[in-house]
């Protein structure tokens, strides 16, 4: 009763999970991410739909999300390097100088109408490679700023961004698309990249940043992101658990375009909406986790990567479109749970010059959405888009009931063998 009574409250829960806010970093890193995750969502559904009205092919779809991810499975440890060796917020602008550049040169090929599958694939790899590298920066930054529940918050609210963001990117994608075409669409996407750049370079950050004893030496780098996760339990299973997720649960999202047009019968728009349901639910799961600020953070990490592969079966076999809205909406729930508990379990069990690559692996984690998809685009081709979904994420649901065994700290039934958080933070608010 007390915790409904908590979660109902709109005052306490303006209060809790908008008190982060308050510091100025991130206030301007939450709007940088504003833009960043916007145009990311916005890109996905563009470039997904161009490529199937060009190539007609579910496996090219899915190829769409195999190059934007494969980064991430290349590249995580080195990105979680450095982070660790540079300036995390100098990174950060370097990532957006990079994609406003390439986002330009791919609005010159659309309205050329050079543009091929191969362009798309090139410049989602682009933003998928920077991609890597700020999400371990930012992340690690976040843990300068903050620990403890502030922790919680700030990172439920910076997920809520990538995730809710589904929620105005696709709709706005796709609208873009029915009134502009393609060139258009991608011209919203350059502008977009556009101010975040701005918003970064105008960024003043004075926060302590402790960089690692092994600076100079990338491979030292990515050897001591492999032994962290060979000795810390809680980034293993972090780590095992994201691979899970982004392996089998993830990549139906590559089906649901196929799914929208091929068996609902729907049009961009319809599709769009889609994928804003699944933004909605998910940005409802964020606030829900950054006001609550919950104890038990491996069940809401483990049983919210459940509840969205469940929802994706769901999805794939509606007959309606309205209840496959619905659905899309459970899995966006699900989606807010899992992303927002994500970083949280992996940055409190490391110390302040170990974030980026506790985040570097979190990355590798999640780059192993590149086979997935392939395998889930793959399977789509052979066997239908509904049976893909089926058969993968079922497999997924299968892998999350043995993590929560083998680490019962994903049930909140153990600690995960924490190092323990470096104290010596800069907490001022």
């Amino acid at each position: 009763m007390h915790l409904l009574r908590r979660i109902t409250n709109p005052h306490s829960i303006a209060n809790r999970t908008f008190d982060t806010v308050q510091n100025p970093v991130f206030r301007r890193v939450w709007s940088i991410g504003a833009f960043y995750y916007t145009y990311r969502a916005t890109e996905l559904a563009v470039l997904s739909w161009f490529v199937l009205e060009l190539t007609d092919s579910e496996l090219q779809v899915a190829l769409i999300g195999v190059s934007r991810i494969a980064p991430m499975f290349l590249f995580g440890l080195i990105s979680g390097s450095l982070a660790d060796r540079f300036t995390r917020h100098w990174l950060m602008r370097a990532v957006q100088s990079i994609n406003f550049i390439a986002g330009v040169l791919m609005v010159i090929a659309l309205y050329w109408g050079v543009a091929t599958p191969v362009h798309a694939y090139a410049m989602i790899f682009i933003t998928g490679t920077t991609w890597s590298i700020d999400y371990a920066a930012r992340r690690a930054l976040l843990g300068d700023i903050f620990e403890g529940k502030d922790l919680t918050s700030a990172t439920a609210l910076d997920s809520g961004l990538v995730t809710g963001s589904n929620l105005i990117g696709p709709l706005l994608g796709t609208v873009l698309i029915r009134l502009v075409d393609f060139g258009g669409a991608y011209a919203g996407i350059a502008f977009m990249m556009g101010c975040a750049l701005l918003l970064v370079l105008t960024m003043r950050v004075n926060i302590t940043q402790t960089y690692s004893s092994n600076a100079s030496n990338v491979t030292s780098q990515i050897n001591s992101s492999l032994n962290l996760m060979r000795t810390n339990k809680a980034v293993l299973g972090t780590v095992l658990l994201t691979a899970s997720f982004n392996f089998f649960g993830w990549p139906y999202v590559q089906m649901v375009p196929v799914i929208a047009r091929d068996i609902l019968r729907t049009g961009e728009i319809q599709y769009g909406l889609l994928l804003s349901s699944l933004g909605f639910g998910a940005m409802i799961g964020a606030l829900l986790i950054a006001s609550i600020k919950p104890i038990h953070k491996g069940n809401v990490y483990s049983l919210g990567a459940a509840l969205l592969m469940a929802a994706a079966i769901a999805y794939a076999w509606s007959p309606w479109y309205w209840l496959a809205l619905f659905w899309m909406f459970v899995a966006g729930i699900g989606l807010g749970g899992f992303a927002g508990m994500q970083p949280v379990l992996a940055l409190e069990a490391v110390n302040s010059d170990q974030r980026g690559r506790a985040m570097g692996a979190i990355v590798l984690g999640i780059g192993f959405q590149a086979p997935g998809m392939f395998l889930m685009g793959l399977v789509g081709e052979l066997i239908g888009p509904r049976e893909s979904v089926t058969y993968v994420s079922g497999m997924g649901l299968i892998s999350i009931i043995l993590l929560r065994y083998i680490f019962p700290a994903l049930a909140d039934k153990a600690k995960l063998g924490i190092n323990g958080p470096d104290v010596s933070k800069n907490t001022s608010k």
